[in-house]
């Protein structure tokens, strides 16, 4: 009886303590996606694909005259967009909705561009961005979501392991720290860290 005591009792502890752990884990694991870099001078603005809003982002720094250049990600349309777009029923692509979000903030069309189309994934975006920019010299600005910063600079660095990269997070999205109490933060982390795990397994789209 005493044994069983013992291990009923030990078993509770350790299950008090992965439980304190993955709570822990849990809090600083919205610091950990979400690291970004101080903005500086550079020769141009990156806008990643994901959503739109990032724009604003893009144009402050912009406005502030970090870098005289935006280029924006095209996305590969959704399943979804794309039946639309054959019942007739055609929605603006994102790239363009960044585009006139761009202009509504005072960025010139002359200083916007593509960086590629149809680009899948930030891997896709990452070579896109080698390619495309390879004849600019200078520091990028990488504008993203905060939960996709950690795994944007990845990428980026190892696609571009010479060039000078500052991933930038949006203010215009919020990220608590407190995420799993939010339905769309949780829904972020979780497919975040599945794709930073997807990543380092050598898994690209």
């Amino acid at each position: 009886m005493q044994c069983l005591r013992r291990c009923a009792l030990a078993f509770v502890l350790a299950a008090a303590a992965l439980a304190a752990a993955a709570a822990a884990g849990a809090f600083f694991l919205a610091g950990w996606l979400d690291d970004p870099d101080p903005p500086a001078r550079a020769a141009a603005i990156l806008v990643l694909g994901g959503d739109p809003s990032r724009a604003l982002e893009a144009a402050d720094l912009y406005r502030q005259g970090l870098a005289p250049k935006i280029y924006l990600s095209a996305p590969v349309r959704e399943l979804g967009l794309r039946r639309l777009d054959e019942a007739g029923v055609v929605a603006p692509r994102e790239e363009e909705l960044t585009r006139r979000a761009l202009v509504a903030r005072g960025v010139p069309e002359a200083a916007i561009d593509l960086l590629g189309r149809d680009l899948r994934s930030t891997a896709r975006e990452a070579r896109a961005a080698a390619e495309r920019l390879s004849s600019v010299p200078g520091a990028l600005l990488i504008v993203t979501s905060p939960y996709h910063v950690h795994r944007a600079r990845m990428i980026f660095r190892d696609a571009m392991p010479e060039r000078e990269l500052r991933v930038v997070a949006s203010r215009y999205e919020p990220f608590p720290a407190a995420w799993w109490r939010n339905q769309a933060a949780a829904r972020d982390v979780v497919l975040e860290v599945a794709k930073t795990a997807y990543y380092l397994a050598g898994g690209r789209f």
